[in-house]
């Protein structure tokens, strides 16, 4: 039977004063839901509504994979985004970060500030600071002697004075061509970006290095990461000859790509397997329905949220790594060849 208003707002309170009386400067684990569901001498359904509710608030942060942590009580006043110049506005994944940190930011009544890119030493700028992008050495040095701790959401692999929260773009690359390989594809091709962006460089790496052990030749073609430098490279590859499958470091390259075969009286994935990465919307929408892998920026800021916490209550230090793992998302661009011999 299902509890009553009443019943149900008397569990959010005793939670929440429970969860006030807890609070320190520190992230706190709650207990898990059948404790509290038996503690409270409730259903673990209610319990489960009031914590959301309690999450919505403010008061607790829920980390995937962790539990249910009680925010510190030394809230973070304000929050500072600096992005890299090559960042674009549309970018779908910096977007959908954009939106993810805000929204949870606004949870913890934590306030964001831009920085401007093109002068961020105008003034001192408070700590924390999250970088966005890639920047260089020399401005990054500059940055941190104003700023203090640093905080970036892509892979610095030589420094270790910023603490770093990143997909594993090079597992992402190696993933691809396993299930490439996997499905009885034998010939590749890989669509990647400028090697100055480290996820291109380390998705094609990981490609690389697997088809490497397993023998098999890659043809590498090169253009920018957008719809166009697909589609060039779909003429490219149609010049030299088409190849059994194909992994597009980012998901407009490969739908440009798609659109490029389809132009010329190919098909996919009749003609030829293609995998993009990022899960952008337009993956799930162009047909067929494109087979990627999915960057949760949920995930990746309530890491982020949860590193700058910790930072802050001295509980970690400059060189922490956190690697997250990207989520293979199957659609209807690659076939399997095994299956079709069989």
């Amino acid at each position: 039977m299902e509890k009553s208003p009443l019943v149900k707002e008397k569990l959010i309170e005793q939670l929440r004063h429970q969860i006030q009386s807890l609070q320190t400067d520190q992230l706190v684990k709650i207990p898990s839901e059948r404790d509290l569901a038996e503690s409270f001498d409730a259903s673990r359904v209610s319990v489960r509504a009031a914590i959301k509710i309690l999450a919505n608030e403010g008061l607790l942060v829920q980390l995937r994979g962790k539990g249910t942590y009680i925010v510190p009580s030394v809230l973070l006043d304000t929050l500072y985004l600096l992005c890299s110049r090559d960042i674009k506005g549309n970018d779908p994944f910096f977007t959908n970060f954009l939106v993810e940190i805000t929204n949870l930011a606004a949870k913890q009544a934590i306030k964001i500030s831009m920085v401007n890119p093109e002068h961020p030493m105008e003034s001192s700028i408070p700590s924390p600071l999250v970088i966005i992008g890639q920047i260089d050495d020399e401005t990054l040095d500059e940055i941190k002697s104003a700023s203090g701790q640093l905080f970036a959401i892509q892979r610095y692999a030589h420094r270790d004075d910023i603490i770093q929260i990143y997909f594993d773009d090079y597992r992402i690359g190696s993933k691809a061509a396993k299930t490439l390989y996997d499905s009885g594809h034998r010939t590749f091709t890989l669509l990647g970006g400028p090697d100055k962006y480290d996820s291109s460089r380390l998705r094609k790496q990981g490609f690389l290095e697997y088809c490497q052990q397993q023998g098999v030749h890659v043809e590498v073609f090169t253009e920018k990461m957008n719809w166009e430098g697909g589609r060039r490279a779909a003429d490219s590859l149609l010049s030299s000859g088409l190849t059994d499958a194909v992994f597009a470091v980012n998901d407009w390259m490969a739908a440009g790509f798609i659109q490029g075969l389809r132009e010329n009286g190919y098909q996919v994935p009749a003609d030829v397997s293609v995998i993009g990465c990022d899960d952008i919307p337009l993956a799930a929408q162009i047909s067929p329905r494109l087979t990627t892998f999915s960057l949760d920026a949920k995930h990746l800021v309530e890491e982020l949220l949860s590193a700058i916490h910790r930072n802050l209550s001295n509980q970690t230090d400059s060189r922490e790594q956190i690697v997250l793992s990207a989520a293979y998302v199957s659609r209807e661009s690659v076939s399997n060849i095994k299956q079709l011999r069989e």
